[in-house]
């Protein structure tokens, strides 16, 4: 574990001594992960927004490099239940803190291209614009494609807060998603892709454009 400040009015100490109880709470959180433990791997970091009182009022995951919605959830939470001393002068603030988790290694994970998978999700982008707005700012999706097309794990980044309701919503869908064509290789292969979620949409929306002009055209 590691913590990066960005204002720097409360102490680096009293942060490690509130976050030191909950350090168990945070690694229980990896088993929300099921089967995907045996690929999943990789840093999360979280931004505590903090009131001047040392209440946490917000938990954002702001750098994401895991892939696990249940995880990255659960993590939330549990930064939300720390009570930290009043900052410095009485001002609310705020800090990143990053955890790191590691897989069991009985899968290997290999970097796939965020276009090719946000392609494959053309399909399903009404279906995901309607779980409703994701967060406030950009989000980014990491999603794992297990042997034999299978979206196994999803998760998401953002600058700013996440809608719970509407991640979950388009995580599920996600992992409805079958990939066929998805160069796996070898049954001890998993694929990684991180891409914008706009990415999506963007796709969608010039696949829908091109094909009104092919019906305008055969009319």
């Amino acid at each position: 574990m590691g913590m990066e400040m960005s204002i720097g009015v409360l102490d680096e100490r009293a942060v490690d001594r509130a976050i030191k109880p909950h350090e168990r709470a945070f690694i229980r959180c990896f088993d929300r992960a099921g089967d995907a433990r045996k690929y999943l791997s990789g840093q999360v970091v979280l931004r505590f927004v903090v009131s001047a009182s040392g209440e946490v009022s917000d938990v954002q995951v702001v750098k994401n490099a895991l892939g696990s919605y249940p995880v990255e959830s659960c993590l939330v939470a549990q930064g939300k239940r720390i009570r930290f001393p009043p900052p410095g002068g009485r001002r609310g603030t705020d800090f990143e803190y990053s955890l790191s988790f590691r897989s069991t290694g009985e899968q290997t994970v290999l970097p796939w291209s965020g276009e090719e998978m946000a392609r494959r999700l053309t399909g399903i982008a009404s279906e995901m614009a309607n779980c409703g707005s994701l967060g406030t700012v950009g989000v980014d999706v990491i999603a794992y494609v297990q042997p034999g097309g299978v979206v196994g794990s999803v998760g998401f980044a953002c600058q700013g807060s996440l809608d719970p309701e509407a991640a979950v919503c388009v995580a599920a869908l996600m992992r409805k998603v079958h990939v066929a064509d998805a160069p796996t290789g070898h049954s001890s292969v998993v694929l990684r892709a991180i891409f914008p979620m706009a990415l999506a949409f963007e796709r969608a929306s010039a696949d829908s454009h091109r094909l009104s002009k092919r019906l305008k055209h055969r009319q």
